[in-house]
């Protein structure tokens, strides 16, 4: 795959009324490395504040990285609950990331596919279902 990319991250949280998926279409940088590949990527909110995201996927586990006005560091291992902090401006929450299913596919050269769904925590409490896609494509 060539370095430069397309990302499109759709994610949605099934137990947030209406439950729409928020979809994210941005250029980003791939690269592969042992045995790992890695996707570096920025987000902007609607506050004009931008984020740097490095998502790495390995054989088995997907870890997301955010820096920026949240930073959060996730790590995705079906079956597994990981505990990590979300920091935000108002201060940390713990949170727990219990994953159920992971699937990678890698279609030629031009194109990757991420799909995990987990259970999201806050402090212990189930906050909700969430499923997040993320498609690759050469640019």
């Amino acid at each position: 795959m060539t370095k430069e990319v397309l990302v499109h991250v759709s994610g949605v949280q099934h137990e947030v009324e209406g439950g729409e998926p928020v979809v994210l279409v941005t250029s980003g940088t791939y690269y592969y490395k042992n045995d790992k590949h890695f996707l570096l990527y920025e987000e902007i909110d609607d506050d004009g504040m931008v984020s740097k995201n490095v998502i790495k996927i390995g054989a088995n586990e997907v870890s997301v990285i955010r820096k920026g006005i949240s930073s959060s560091h996730m790590v995705f291992e079906e079956g597994k609950e990981n505990l990590t902090y979300y920091d935000t401006p108002y201060g940390s929450m713990l949170m727990g990331i219990t994953t159920s299913r992971i699937t990678f596919c890698e279609k030629g050269s031009g194109c990757m596919e991420l799909e995990i769904d987990y259970a999201l925590s806050v402090d212990g409490n189930h906050m909700s279902d969430c499923n997040i896609q993320i498609v690759v494509t050469a640019k």
